[in-house]
């Protein structure tokens, strides 16, 4: 059903795609494509999968934005007080779906070549007909070579994507700021990419500890009052002179 409906959006038939929700026990494609598996089928798939690819492994983009993507979007020189370009995301399935995104050395080369032999001055990947490239033909590639490489079934072309988002939370990054990465409409739908080990918990505690220490301006182990020196109030003898008072009134 999916299938069809974006095959609907891109033939015109309807303007936007439904939101369609799995029954309940269905699941998701959770396929992560591991560096061995990512070397071979760079090294082995054609034009312009290859580069597709790369952008969505290094990026997050979905096939259909890396597909329209445009020149315009594109700023392979870092704007002022920035390390890397970057590339934006003007169109989407939901208001997030609007970014802008960092590119990684790598991408910034294959755009770069990509620049230099561009067959068209509009679109980043051209079809033949001088439009983008089409989720659907982007699949036929896909699927063909997952078939040479013998690689499962559950790989689908949004695998490339799902396994940028999982690297991203492997690498400690939390699920707001994937959110703003994938677009995702929902923090939610990024938490299941966010799996906090005992390192990270306990690295959380000691950034938070050091950010404490330098605010209250004391040394890590100094407490900023002494607690012998404080003496309790004597409730007890308190407590009955409220009670004199109140009784004497």
């Amino acid at each position: 059903m999916r299938r069809l409906l974006r095959l609907a959006q891109e033939w015109k038939v309807i303007d936007r795609l439904p939101r369609i929700r799995l029954f309940s026990g269905e699941e998701n494609r959770e396929f992560v494509l591991s560096y061995q598996q990512e070397e071979l089928y760079l090294h082995m798939a054609p034009s312009p999968l290859k580069d597709i690819a790369t952008l969505m492994l290094d990026t997050g983009v979905r096939p259909g934005e890396a597909g329209a993507l445009e020149w315009k979007h594109v700023h392979l020189e870092p704007a002022s007080g920035a390390k890397f370009g970057r590339i934006r995301i003007s169109d989407g399935k939901s208001k997030n779906a609007k970014r802008e995104l960092t590119l990684t050395v790598r991408v910034t080369e294959m755009l770069n070549a990509r620049k230099k032999a561009a067959k068209s001055a509009v679109y980043v990947f051209p079809a033949d007909d001088g439009g983008p490239w089409l989720v659907s033909s982007l699949d036929h590639q896909h699927t063909a070579m997952r078939a040479l490489l013998g690689l499962p079934a559950e790989f689908v072309i949004h695998s490339l994507r799902h396994t940028m988002l999982t690297r991203l939370g492997e690498a400690g990054a939390d699920a707001f700021t994937i959110m703003r990465i994938a677009g995702h409409s929902s923090v939610t739908v990024s938490q299941r990419y966010v799996h906090p080990s005992p390192e990270s918990l306990e690295t959380a505690f000691e950034k938070l500890d050091a950010m404490n220490t330098s605010r209250r301006g004391v040394k890590a182990g100094v407490p900023t009052i002494s607690t012998t020196a404080v003496k309790k109030p004597r409730v007890k003898n308190a407590a009955k002179s409220l009670a004199s008072n109140v009784m004497g009134a």
